[in-house]
């Protein structure tokens, strides 16, 4: 055995930590969630360790794992404001807006004078007003294109043709306003669309969910037939069954 497996061998949590942190600071995130993980495996009741593997795995837009270990850090410790940070960042960065205001409010109770918590609650809340924002203006926007684009259609189809199609004022209103409508619905499906996205980070790899639908149909037994079907017709006939 050669002198750096020894080593390995030799190391602590809080070595495997510090080597962890190390790594961090130099931007090398994936070594980082090695060296985490193995502290893990030595003390998986650490949850400090889980809290900087969950920053990790952030930095590595590794989502659906980052929350897991967000969770895992508020369940070992539920009085720690960081596990709640922690949640609350990774729900932020999959534009789960409103989940990671309650994330940073929570851990504001238990640290009510924390800057950074107050600070990010601000910013969360920007966004998301930001956000509805921008999506009236889309909705507003695909309206007025959609009754500019009628108007153009009726003005071009009272002056290019012989015999408009739209020769009613009233007509050529309703057209207008009817391609209105359809821009109007346009921009709406558009913003339930980007609405319906968020979150889509944090769901289980499809790997990790097939595998985990494996593994439940494997713990499921299956049935087994207690009598043959020679059996079972004689005690029909026997009027058994």
């Amino acid at each position: 055995m050669d002198d750096s497996k020894k080593n390995t061998q030799n190391f602590s949590v809080e070595d495997y930590k510090n080597k962890g942190n190390e790594c961090v600071k130099d931007g090398k995130f994936i070594e980082a969630v090695l060296h985490y993980t193995h502290a893990i495996k030595m003390d998986p009741q650490n949850y400090v360790l889980y809290s900087n593997r969950s920053f990790a795995f952030l930095k590595l837009g590794q989502h659906y794992l980052s929350l897991q270990d967000a969770n895992e850090t508020v369940r070992l410790q539920p009085q720690w404001a960081k596990g709640y940070f922690r949640r609350g960042e990774v729900e932020a960065a999959s534009e789960l807006y409103d989940e990671a205001i309650i994330s940073y409010t929570r851990a504001l109770r238990l640290e009510p004078h924390n800057t950074k918590l107050m600070e990010s609650i601000k910013n969360i809340t920007k966004i998301q007003q930001n956000k509805i924002k921008s999506s009236h203006n889309v909705i507003w926007l695909s309206t007025c294109v959609g009754f500019i684009i009628g108007i153009i259609v009726v003005i071009l189809d009272y002056t290019l043709t012989e015999k408009p199609t739209l020769s009613h004022p009233f007509s050529m209103v309703a057209f207008s306003m009817a391609l209105a409508g359809v821009g109007w619905v346009l921009g709406k499906t558009a913003t339930m669309m980007s609405a319906l996205g968020a979150g889509k980070s944090i769901q289980p790899p499809p790997d990790l969910a097939s595998h985990s639908c494996e593994e439940h149909e494997q713990t499921v037994p299956e049935k087994k037939n207690k009598y043959s079907k020679a059996q079972a017709r004689q005690r029909y006939k026997q009027g058994k069954l």
